[in-house]
């Protein structure tokens, strides 16, 4: 299934190229490109422009046909010039960082035992480098395609893909295309994705902030609300925090503040982590100094967030193929005094988007609260004919000697917007090599979380791959 020669061609330019690849990986790790502020030709703010440019700079330094569309927000380059076209499609843009790092600044990435540990060096900025490592290893190798290969770079992957929209405005879809920003062996669906508030209709009495997280698709890892002083109202608090180290609390002037750690993670996959503002609600509910108003409000926002699997929203649904809905709170904040939550919820095909809209608005207007809508956007799902998840794995099993079925995804990528796209992972371990590899604690290491890592030896075997999978869909496209 896979190409030898191909394969022992890659693992002689990986020894003579893996120190260039590092030294660029960690320079456009260094770039903070966080969503921002848009200005002139950077319209997600300045360092997702950056970020885009230096990635551009990558593949037209080595004399490919590189194009920026600077109001779009993305790039394009290409190897080739025939046939049809195999889209290769990666982000730039990187979520918030969070306030835990241990290792390292979140943007001074480091080595450390093997792994590249730094925000965004897995999530989306391997891709970026899959696809600048297989243009380059194809010129260096003179290895010819059947078929056009062009890679897109977008700089608003995490926050809405409006990139994405500038793009196909102006451009057709590739025949096929590769996403290396999920799962391995392959992905063949994605779920669906509401974002929403939920708002209070009730304002608090003696609530003065109410404050923490930076995006819908984090789990809040760090919340603080501040209260009106009371000398009864700390001396209850601390009693109740007592023992209890996810808490910090401090007090001066007229003012009392509250702070609580929980765990973050992704919002396509919330086990294991630990909402914030769940463990301020859940102790503030049974707080005897707060009015009763105030304890009503914490409890209806104990109970709305109490599940990652749409209890709280009125939503819980499995579908055979996407699995369970998830529905993950990542921001909390006050508006006029009342309190407003941020919600992602994703959800198989099963489940109607109007028929979600109208149970959750339901169930949230019962217990007091207004929803407010942002976005929600369709999944979908490979036609179950085609061959290619099939190659997909028979190239993955040869390459690790471990056989994977192919995956639905609960997390959202461009693949989502694209056709016949298949989203894949950007690092594969080899039979037995996992149990090696860089340990991080609960809460570190992964995308979106603090520490984010990516394993370099699994990286280079991910590029394996992935040179094998586009070698795959140049065949398929000539039969």
């Amino acid at each position: 299934m896979t190409d030898n020669r191909i394969n022992k061609l890659l693992d002689s330019w990986i020894d003579k190229n893996r120190n260039e690849i590092l030294e660029k990986w960690m320079e456009l790790a260094r770039v903070p490109s966080i969503k921002s502020a848009p200005s002139d030709n950077a319209p997600y703010g300045e360092n997702c422009a950056k970020a885009l440019e230096l990635s551009a700079k990558f593949f037209s330094d080595e004399g490919f046909r590189t194009e920026v569309d600077r109001k779009g927000g993305y790039a394009l380059s290409y190897y080739g010039e025939n046939g049809s076209k195999i889209g290769l499609f990666s982000h730039s843009d990187v979520v918030p960082v969070g306030e835990d790092w241990l290792y390292t600044e979140p943007f001074n990435p480091i080595i450390k035992d093997g792994a590249l540990i730094g925000r965004g060096v897995e999530d989306n900025k391997s891709g970026i480098m899959h696809a600048y490592c297989v243009y380059k290893f194809f010129k260096d190798n003179e290895i010819k395609l059947n078929n056009t290969l062009q890679t897109f770079i977008g700089s608003d992957e995490e926050c809405g893909m409006e990139d994405m929209d500038a793009y196909l405005e102006k451009h057709s879809i590739p025949e096929i295309s590769i996403v290396p920003d999920a799962d391995f062996p392959c992905s063949v669906g994605e779920k669906g994705i509401y974002h929403f508030w939920a708002e209070s209709k009730r304002a608090f009495d003696s609530i003065e902030a109410f404050f923490g997280g930076e995006a819908f698709n984090i789990v809040l890892d760090r919340a603080t609300v501040q209260l009106k002083f009371s000398a009864a109202l700390e001396s209850e608090i601390s009693k109740l925090i007592d023992g209890h180290e996810e808490f910090t609390l401090c007090s001066g002037g007229e003012m009392i503040t509250l702070s609580a750690k929980g765990i973050a993670k992704h919002a396509s996959i919330p086990e294991g982590a630990v909402n914030a503002a769940l463990l301020i609600a859940e102790l503030l509910s049974a707080c005897g100094e707060l009015s009763d108003n105030d304890r009503e409000i914490f409890t209806l926002i104990k109970s709305i967030l109490g599940s990652f699997y749409g209890g709280g929203i009125g939503c819980v649904h499995t579908d055979d193929k996407f699995g369970r809905l998830t529905s993950v709170n990542g921001i909390v904040k006050l508006e006029n005094g009342r309190p407003c939550l941020s919600f992602d919820v994703r959800y198989g095909s099963t489940l109607s988007a109007d028929v979600l809209e109208e149970k959750s608005e339901k169930t949230l207007s019962e217990v007091g609260f207004t929803v407010n809508k942002v976005e929600n956007k369709a999944g979908f799902a490979i036609d179950d004919d085609s061959k290619m998840p099939g190659i997909f794995e028979d190239i993955y099993a040869e390459i690790t000697g471990e056989r994977l079925e192919r995956v639905i995804m609960a997390g959202g990528t461009y693949a989502r917007r694209l056709k016949n796209a298949f989203s894949v992972g950007t690092y594969a371990f080899k039979k037995g090599e996992k149990e090696k590899s860089f340990k991080m604690p609960d809460g570190h290491g992964g995308a979106h979380q603090c520490d984010e890592m990516i394993d370099i030896n699994a990286f280079f075997t991910a590029l394996k791959i992935i040179v094998n999978y586009i070698l795959a869909c140049d065949r398929e496209l000539c039969e």
